[in-house]
């Protein structure tokens, strides 16, 4: 395990070697399974981070011609809204791509480790909500967490998500719940009688 003060040299590596491959990049610092990860969500643990890994992938790809690849954050719904916020701003004063809103949680009594599927879903509309709101329309928001049903996917979007990513369905639905879900997404709603 990487010590936290090593953290940003590790990130970097990691980054500067997957940039040339990758359509963009997601620094995760919120994953309950990794002791002591989530202590990285802290923005004076965070920015250096951060900072380290936009380095890293803008000099892995320097003279590629290719564009710049993006970066996000992903982070916990166990987050206070303080800090939440906090996220969003260090988003914007460092010009990252976005958020990805929310990994597992640790809100429950099964046991050690992250939660994740249905339960997820009232926090991450919150979390995805009050993202929209501190970022304005610029950065991208993917939404995840316990995005289920076509309902779930719209909600998210109407929370202010871009993208979707979906696992817990995709594993207990089968490889076609996405190309469901996105069909149901693109199929125009009934309109309600009388229009």
């Amino acid at each position: 395990m990487t010590p936290a003060a090593d953290a940003a040299a590790d990130y970097a590596t990691s980054a500067g070697l997957l940039a040339p491959y990758a359509d963009y990049l997601v620094v995760n610092v919120s994953s309950p399974n990794t002791p002591g990860l989530r202590d990285l969500q802290s923005v004076e643990s965070l920015r250096p981070i951060l900072v380290a890994v936009r380095e890293a992938a803008d000099a892995a790809t320097a003279g590629s011609g290719g564009p710049r690849v993006p970066l996000l954050v992903k982070i916990a719904p166990d987050l206070v809204d303080a800090d939440v916020d906090a996220v969003a701003d260090l988003v914007l004063e460092l010009g990252l791509d976005g958020v990805v809103a929310v990994n597992t949680t640790i809100a429950h009594d099964l046991g050690p480790g992250g939660l994740s599927g249905p339960p997820l879903l009232p926090r991450g509309l919150d979390v995805v909500r009050r993202l929209r709101e501190r970022l304005g329309t610029g950065p991208v928001i993917i939404g995840v967490g316990g995005i289920t049903t076509v309902d779930d996917a719209r909600a998210y979007l109407e929370a202010g998500a871009d993208l979707l990513q979906g696992y817990t369905a995709f594993i207990y639905e089968g490889p076609f719940w996405a190309s469901r879900i996105n069909r149901a997404l693109t199929t125009a709603a009934p309109s309600e009688p009388g229009q």
